[in-house]
Parts: structure tokens; sequence; C-alpha cells
């Protein structure tokens, strides 16, 4: 099987638009990280699962879906007209990009229970609460969740 420079960069362009696994995965991210959170309040068994399970996806669905769609998907960013997109998308970059880097300061020197160990931790908490709800607005049109939310409209006019 051999590969030309014109299919390759097809897949590349073709991986910018609309990732399922990417979306799905930034979620299963969030949820397993957002139960780390000492407020609330799991028992030990059950933590010492989840940051398994949080650092296992991190390092394997991370470099697998997310990394090469968020890669693909600056050509895009670039060539949008629409400011909202624009916008948005940016500030995900730097979120993203806060949240990588903490968490992989955690992964690697871990939260030692000093204060800048602490701030490494607000740093990649709040950037994970602060990126999911912008995902979700930026991808709103073509989002994984958007069953979810025509469901939600549907029931509320329903119930009036």
């Amino acid at each position: 099987m051999t590969f030309s420079k014109e299919s390759i960069q097809q897949a590349w362009q073709q991986l910018s638009y609309r990732n399922v696994m990417a979306e799905w995965s930034l979620y299963a991210l969030f949820i397993s990280g957002f139960l780390l959170w000492d407020v609330i309040a799991l028992p030990w068994q059950g933590v010492r699962l989840l940051l398994i399970i949080h650092v296992v996806l991190s390092l394997i669905i991370f470099p697998l879906y997310i990394f090469p769609f968020w890669v693909s998907h600056r050509r895009l960013l670039k060539k949008s007209n629409k400011r909202f997109l624009r916008v948005t998308g940016q500030c995900l970059d730097l979120v993203l990009l806060a949240c990588i880097s903490s968490g992989l300061y955690l992964l690697i020197q871990g939260n030692r229970g000093d204060e800048f160990g602490y701030g490494v931790f607000l740093v990649h908490l709040i950037s994970a609460l602060i990126l999911l709800p912008l995902i979700i607005r930026h991808s709103a049109r073509w989002s994984v969740l958007k069953p979810i939310w025509s469901l939600s409209k549907y029931v509320l006019k329903l119930g009036q």
C-alpha cells in the first residue's frame, strides 16, 4: 500500500472536520477528571480507580484522537470567515494548552501538596471547567451532544 502526498493531505484535511472521537474523548477526560475533584468526596478506592482511568485515557486517547484533530483543525481556524468560531477557537487553543501543560506536570511531578503543586492542580481544574462549555458552544452546530439539546428543546416545548 503506497501513500501519495495528496492522499495524506486529504486524510489530514478530513481529520480536521467534525471529529466525533475527539469530542467524545474530551468529554470522557472531563468526566473522569471532574470526579477526581475532592469536592465530590468519593471514597479512596473510587478515586484511585478514576485516577488510573483518567491518566490512561489521557495517555492513549489524547495522542490518538484529540491532538491530531487539534493540530489539523488549525487550518480551519485560519481560513474561517466566521469571527465567533475564530475567537472561540483561539480561546480553546489557550485553554487546552493550559490544561495539557498542567496535566503533564501533574503526571510527571504529581501534586506533592505544596503551594506550587496545588496551583498547577487549580490551573488544570479551572482550565477543564472553562474548556467544557467553550467546546460545547464552539461546536454547537456539529456537536455529538446536539441530539440532547434538540430533545431538551422538544421536552420544554411540550411542557409549555
